[in-house]
């Protein structure tokens, strides 16, 4: 039997570890009833992961009617959009809070979610979901596809669940500096000196119970020369 547990876990990790037990089990793909359970699985991890990134983006506590928004994977790539931006004012977001992160000597995976990737995976694994797969599933070259695809989503996933959440600005003045920094009107420099000039700490949080800390190496604001 494959190292699985017969009890769902809420954490982020839970479905991508489930879904490599069961490709371990599937002996690269030869056994197909594992790699389905692989795909179930894995399918799970993508909407975890994907319900985490929008439960950051809300930046509050969820309401009944929010949870409409988690019944459909669709339905949560949209809301990830819409408080997120598109593809590239994500991509613009990340790089702007790598620059951040840089500047106090956090370094720690940060990876940049790809949200048209997830969709991807979700449909990859939907696929050996259907009956096509079943009855499909004896030509050797579709079992050494599926395990490959199904090997890398794991892989992919599991350096996204390990990753640092999704950085959600309060600053109105910090946030007008990322919006500039997308658009391409500020440059690393420029955040940078800003970030010098104001000062920066970062503290931790935790879901647990566990008392909040400041964590990584805190940038003191320079103070200003009262000589000239």
């Amino acid at each position: 039997m494959p190292d699985v547990t017969t009890f769902h876990q809420p954490d982020l990790a839970h479905h991508v570890h489930q879904g490599k037990a069961w490709l371990s089990a599937s002996a690269g793909g030869e056994r197909t009833a594992a790699l389905s359970y692989a795909a179930f699985e894995l399918r799970f991890a993508v909407e975890r992961l994907a319900i985490h990134y929008w439960a950051g983006l809300l930046d509050r506590k969820p309401e009944e009617h929010d949870l409409r928004d988690i019944e459909s994977f669709k339905r949560v790539e949209r809301r990830i959009y819409e408080l997120g931006g598109h593809q590239g004012e994500i991509d613009g977001h990340f790089a702007f809070m790598r620059i951040v992160l840089g500047a106090m000597k956090i370094d720690m995976p940060f990876h940049t979610p790809k949200i048209g990737v997830l969709s991807k995976y979700w449909h990859e694994c939907s696929e050996l979901c259907h009956i096509a797969w079943p009855l499909s599933c004896a030509v050797p070259e579709l079992r050494k596809a599926a395990y490959s695809t199904l090997t890398e989503i794991a892989e992919t996933l599991a350096a996204h669940v390990q990753s640092l959440g999704w950085p959600v600005l309060r600053d109105a003045a910090f946030a007008n500096l990322r919006d500039k920094f997308i658009a391409g009107d500020a440059t690393a420099d420029e955040v940078l000196a800003h970030v010098k000039r104001t000062g920066l700490w970062a503290k931790a949080e935790f879901t647990d119970g566990r008392a909040a800390q400041f964590v990584s190496q805190p940038v003191p604001p320079i103070e200003p020369d009262t000589t000239r």
